[in-house]
């Protein structure tokens, strides 16, 4: 029997995962990198709403990067546990935190296309953002000054990339206990991957 349309976008799951990685654009050395899957949310099914209904606004174009500056580089990070509703409120919050800021960077390249089998053409997106700067979202120091160490990301819907209050957060993923700490003449890297099956 034929499933309804309905029946057929239930089906559909999305997955994806995302790595982080500590390089130097001069010389192209990568310094560590960490492989980490992410969670996406409740916005994630809304952005993808938008774009199936002509809004290309909300094409995904966004990263947010988030570190914590430690007392010492050895310190280690406990990442926030956070559900699929916990969007940019989130991000919002951070002000208030002592030591935690996000930076927030548009996307360095335009998504590369690939397919995960027979069955697709085109069914995996990949995303390439990088940190820049030296102050997060809410001013907080960046830098190996301040033993800034990144932990998590996100991928982020922005329809007024001016307006960060307008952002839709798509997913969230963090590195558990492992964290890159942000080093002189280094960039952080994320490559993210979301697969529609």
């Amino acid at each position: 029997m034929k499933k309804s349309l309905v029946e057929q976008v239930n089906l559909m799951t999305a997955s994806g995962a995302l790595r982080l990685f500590s390089f130097n654009k001069a010389t192209r050395e990568i310094a560590k990198m960490i492989e980490i899957r992410n969670l996406i949310l409740y916005g994630g099914a809304d952005i993808l709403a938008l774009l199936a209904g002509g809004q290309s606004s909300y094409n995904l174009r966004t990263m947010y990067i988030e570190f914590e500056n430690l007392a010492d580089p050895s310190d280690p990070i406990t990442p926030p546990t956070f559900g699929r509703a916990d969007g940019v409120a989130y991000y919002n919050g951070l002000v208030s935190s002592p030591n935690r800021d996000f930076i927030r960077v548009a996307l360095s390249v335009s998504p590369a296309f690939s397919t995960s089998g027979v069955d697709y053409v085109n069914n995996i997106a990949t995303f390439f953002g990088q940190s820049s700067g030296t102050v997060g979202f809410h001013g907080k120091s960046f830098g190996e000054s301040s033993n800034s160490a990144i932990f998590g990301a996100a991928l982020v819907a922005s329809p007024d990339p001016e307006d960060q209050s307008k952002d839709i957060v798509f997913s969230r993923a963090y590195s558990g206990i492992d964290k890159i700490l942000k080093q002189a003449g280094f960039e952080i890297g994320v490559t993210w991957s979301i697969r529609l099956n």
